[in-house]
């Protein structure tokens, strides 16, 4: 899909999707480990991997990659939206376009439903431990075995109610988001997320490529 039609498609389906907060911009661009300053606007980010850990809230994820920009405007009226940004790894194509936060949701929400796929490690703030939800089923020893619906036990799992948990991870993956906005004068920054299910250990080279109003540029994130 091309540049111009994802930004279709954000457009179409902005109206349907909460907004989300975001995060609050860093002091500037210089305060993210890779910038770049374009004639309209400085842009930073930074790479989080398969996780975003912060006091307010975290969550780990299965399926995604994390990864946190902010746009500086040099000019006032520069729109910044996921949809501007594109992943790259290990140098080949095709590169991967953004997934809405709230994709990322409902494989939190609905771990078992989400293309039967092991799901999200939703962690912190309950007990001290973690909750995984969407786990491999056991196999079943016979047709019918009703101890294969009971998914395996992760670390801490006993500590927290899976509902509440999974709540609270799915909250913060929306929450902390991108959103289409012009970015005020002090910037405007969120999270991305690029859907990959492959092994990190493989990833050798990540490249952000940014494509909108305020020119275009790659940052090398690993």
């Amino acid at each position: 899909m091309y540049p111009e039609a994802v930004a279709r498609l954000w457009s179409a389906l902005l109206p349907l999707i909460a907004l989300a907060g975001g995060l609050d911009p860093r002091p500037s661009a210089a305060d993210y480990p890779h910038q770049v300053a374009l004639p309209k606007a400085a842009v930073g980010a930074e790479y989080h991997g398969r996780a975003f850990d912060s006091k307010a809230g975290s969550f780990v994820t299965q399926d995604f990659l994390v990864v946190e920009v902010a746009l500086f405007p040099a000019d006032p009226a520069v729109e910044v939206s996921p949809s501007h940004f594109r992943l790259r790894l290990n140098g080949k194509k095709p590169e991967l376009l953004p997934v809405t936060p709230g994709t990322v949701a409902l494989a939190i929400r609905n771990p078992d439903h989400y293309e039967a796929r092991p799901g999200i490690v939703a962690g912190g703030g309950v007990g001290g431990g973690q909750v995984i939800f969407g786990q491999p089923r056991r196999a079943e020893r016979f047709p019918g075995d009703p101890e294969a619906r009971i998914p395996s036990r992760g670390p801490g799992m006993e500590q927290a109610r899976a509902p509440e948990s999974s709540v609270t991870a799915a909250e913060a993956a929306e929450k902390y988001a991108l959103s289409r906005m012009e970015a005020p004068p002090g910037g405007a920054a969120g999270l991305v997320y690029f859907y990959w299910r492959g092994k990190h250990a493989k990833l050798k080279r990540i490249e952000l490529i940014y494509e909108g109003p305020a020119g275009q540029a790659v940052f090398r994130l690993r």
